[in-house]
């Protein structure tokens, strides 16, 4: 058919479109093939670092295009593949499709090397002629053999959780659980759906094709239950900052702010205002609370809250930590002179905080207040320009 980049499918006959689809999959496998060798390399090497990233994935998420839990989940499997022989030597020359190579390096750990390192060129010679899904199973009945005192409870890989914001604020949750975990979980959630299921068809409304649904407002009311007060137990509230004027607050019109969350409406802030607890902030520049120059080292309450709102995160460039996850740090070093004012200060997470201290890297402003960033070269840091 020729090169497939210049190919309009919508000018394609049915024959030569299942050509195109089959086509394109192979150079898809074959790119893949290539950028798990080159990540597994890189990452090996931790090219990273050289510009302070905390990991591969961040690095990478930084750039754009990538979600970060996903990139560490791919370079998770090309760390592996660099020491599974059999299988890379089949993904290079095409004969194992990418898919059937991350599921055979997934099954690999401390408890299941050894036999892994026995079985390769079986499970490389099998999986080669099934399916996605199939050898998916058959990975797992494998593995069960493999390792059966089951997952180390030290496992960090055992269960994981990603929670992500998308561009129109809503958030979106991925992850993975054992057998155990996952059995236990569902058993709660189905009995929160069951729950709510019932009392909306006592209410005469029709359920059809409600399921995502329900499962969803039960798995935020079971956050909100989590959080609810028991006899004995003051109401512990939900850590939710409202960002809003007294004005919109007592009307409810306008567009609110939920700090680490985006835009609100006023009428929600309103409604999160009755069951949170509010903290004044009175934004003077000449307000002591704000700037205590030499007289005490670490950042005041005030200060650190005005931190959170201001710098929304770690400020190091292309670090996506969160506010809760990092330090107050002083730009011009207290032990040099440094004030404790917030001028002077900015959020760094522990990673990047002992970086700017005892790994050579250096915070200040240019003439503009804004944040310029050096390598322990001189070099600049820049901000990571986005790819398109």
């Amino acid at each position: 058919m020729g090169g497939s980049s210049n190919v309009n499918p919508a000018e394609l006959d049915d024959a030569a479109l299942a050509e195109l689809v089959v086509q394109l999959q192979a150079e898809d496998d074959r790119l893949q093939a290539r950028r798990l060798a080159a990540l597994g390399e890189w990452d090996a090497r931790a090219v990273w670092a050289l510009d302070g990233a905390c990991n591969g994935a961040s690095w990478l998420a930084a750039r754009g295009n990538v979600a970060r839990g996903a990139t560490a989940g791919l370079l998770r499997d090309a760390r592996h593949l660099r020491s599974m022989p059999v299988t890379s030597a089949a993904l290079a020359e095409g004969s194992l499709a990418p898919a059937k190579a991350r599921l055979l390096a997934r099954a690999v750990n401390e408890r299941t090397r050894d036999a892994f390192a026995r079985d390769e060129q079986l499970l490389v010679d099998t999986v080669a002629g099934l399916t996605v899904d199939d050898s998916a199973q058959l990975v797992r009945f494998w593995q069960a053999g493999a390792d059966q005192d089951g997952p180390d409870p030290r496992d960090r890989d055992a269960n994981t959780l990603s929670l992500s914001q998308t561009f129109s604020g809503r958030w979106q949750i991925n992850g993975t659980l054992d057998t155990e975990s996952g059995t236990f979980f569902h058993g709660v959630l189905s009995a929160h759906v069951e729950e709510a299921r019932r009392a909306r068809r006592a209410a005469g409304e029709d359920l059809t094709g409600m399921g995502p649904r329900l499962r969803a407002d039960a798995l935020v009311d079971m956050a909100r239950r989590a959080t609810a007060a028991d006899d004995a137990t003051p109401a512990a509230r939900p850590l939710v900052w409202v960002i809003a004027g007294a004005e919109q607050l007592r009307t409810g019109r306008g567009v609110c702010e939920l700090a680490g969350g985006g835009a609100i409406p006023a009428i929600t802030a309103q409604r999160l205002a009755c069951d949170c607890d509010l903290a004044k902030v009175f934004l003077d520049p000449e307000d002591n609370r704000l700037n205590l120059n030499r007289a005490q080292r670490r950042a005041s309450a005030t200060q650190r809250r005005l931190l959170w709102l201001r710098d929304g995160g770690c400020s190091f460039p292309g670090c996506d930590r969160p506010p809760g996850w990092c330090e107050a740090h002083h730009i011009v070093f207290w032990d040099d002179g440094g004030p404790t004012d917030l001028e002077n200060l900015t959020l760094l997470c522990s990673h990047h905080h002992h970086l700017c201290h005892e790994g050579g890297f250096r915070v200040g402003r240019d003439d503009d207040g804004r944040l310029v960033f050096h390598r322990p070269d001189g070099t600049r840091l820049e901000r990571p320009i986005l790819v398109a």
